[in-house]
């Protein structure tokens, strides 16, 4: 008997790119995680409870200038105000009267000034507080009018001092000046334009750029100072770089942005050009999870601060070393510390040997620094920073030009030094001579 041989489907290019199309896949997501930066829960502030230091859904978040932190308790309607080490202080509605008193505080935002700004969502108000926790003013109220709010959630503060609220049912972000004055507003337009979108979060950067975060689209639209958006990133889902319903954003002294997801339950960094930079937490109760975060902040040197709402605490999130470091080069930078600047930079270096932006960015410091002291007729001190350029780079035009020019220099100060010491020498020589002469014609 024969059998007849069956034809059995082999598998041909098509389902062969597949396997390397998955390969390719998996290897750019080995290299992010790789590459992803790693954040630890340092502690948490705060515990459930309705008394003066307890919390009970705490939604935002903010720190004065000296690194108090700032909290407003939704559910107890209040501003609680915690030290550094997270022991509680004091909370604002103990001091307050009837009529100033929080129905819904959601968003606050701390300006250069330390004045607190704190968004009532019930009451429609921004309420000014000072550090002792003592009513200010306020502005605001009911009504779709310019300079009136319908459900507010977020706040923030630029370098100016203006403030930007997201006005939640109004579909925009108002912004007043420090007085509380009505100045524009900003609203989505993404590629439907027809579709308008609710901001629930809003956050400004050192350049005084606009975040502002669309929880119902799952978006995150970034405006220029002249409140023109100038691109907006995100969409729908549980993979790196997505969101499930995104609350409140803040962004650091480098100008990335960190972005609440509330139903992922983490925090997600962003660099300036949208890449995704690192996330962490996942839905649970220990200390290193989240259960739906709220409000965010971050200090001068990188810490984040999270308003983990169901779990009733702050959690306060530590970088890696050299993001610390960064943050504090960013911060000199701002200020004009070049020489601290270089300092931090040069630690990330110990950390980072091979990293190629990090000694570029220090060469041009080291250049810059060099070129202040050659104004400021510190010859020595721009040797020393064109020596340091040269240590990491020994074929800089620049530098090699500079100190082949100033080491010249030296050597003609110390000929011409020479020279007018040969001929104070032969003056002094001619002196006596001649005193010789009178004395023995004398």
């Amino acid at each position: 008997m024969k059998f007849k041989r069956r034809n059995i489907p082999r598998p041909g290019w098509p389902l062969f790119l597949l396997i390397i199309w998955f390969a390719l896949i998996a290897g750019v997501l080995e290299n992010n995680a790789a590459n992803a930066e790693e954040y630890r829960c340092l502690k948490s502030i705060g515990a459930y409870g309705t008394k003066d230091a307890g919390l009970y859904y705490p939604c935002g978040v903010a720190l004065d200038s000296v690194g108090n932190i700032y909290v407003t308790d939704w559910r107890n309607k209040k501003v609680s105000k915690f030290n550094q080490e997270g022991k509680f202080i004091l909370n604002f509605e103990s001091k307050a009267k009837i009529y100033m008193r929080l129905k819904g505080p959601a968003g606050i935002a701390i300006d250069a000034n330390d004045n607190i700004y704190v968004v009532d969502q019930y009451v429609a108000k921004v309420f000014k507080y000072n550090t002792q926790g003592e009513y200010v003013g306020s502005f605001g109220n009911y009504g779709s009018a310019s300079g009136k709010f319908l459900n507010p959630r977020g706040v923030a503060c630029d370098g100016n001092n203006n403030i930007y609220v997201a006005d939640h049912d109004n579909f925009r972000v108002q912004k007043f000046s420090s007085k509380g004055e009505y100045i524009s507003e900003l609203k989505y337009m993404g590629l439907d334009t027809r579709k308008l979108a609710k901001p629930r979060g809003v956050a400004c950067d050192a350049h005084n750029n606009v975040f502002v975060v669309y929880s119902d689209i799952n978006k995150v639209a970034v405006f220029s100072p002249e409140g023109k958006m100038t691109v907006d990133y995100g969409e729908e889902g549980s993979q790196p770089g997505k969101f499930m319903n995104p609350r409140y954003a803040a962004c650091d002294n480098i100008g990335n942005v960190y972005v609440t997801c509330y139903k992922n339950h983490r925090v997600q960094k962003f660099s300036k050009d949208m890449k995704l930079l690192a996330s962490f937490g996942e839905f649970g109760k220990k200390a290193e999870n989240f259960r739906n975060p709220e409000g965010i902040c971050v200090d001068v040197s990188g810490n984040v601060y999270v308003a983990d709402a169901l779990n009733d605490r702050i959690s306060k999130w530590e970088p890696e070393e050299y993001i610390k470091h960064l943050n504090w080069a960013a911060l000199f930078e701002k200020k004009g510390m070049i020489a601290d600047a270089i300092k931090e930079y040069n630690d990330i270096l110990k950390l980072r040997p091979q990293d190629a932006k990090i000694t570029a960015t220090l060469i041009e410091l080291n250049l810059k620094a060099a070129k202040k002291c050659q104004m400021d007729k510190d010859l020595e001190g721009a040797k020393k920073y064109y020596g340091e350029v040269l240590k990491l780079n020994s074929l800089n035009e620049a530098a090699l030009r500079e100190m082949k020019d100033l080491q010249e220099g030296g050597r003609e100060k110390k000929e011409e030094k020479k020279q007018n010491m040969i001929i104070g020498l032969l003056v002094v020589l001619a002196v006596l001579i001649s005193m010789i002469m009178t004395f023995k014609n004398a």
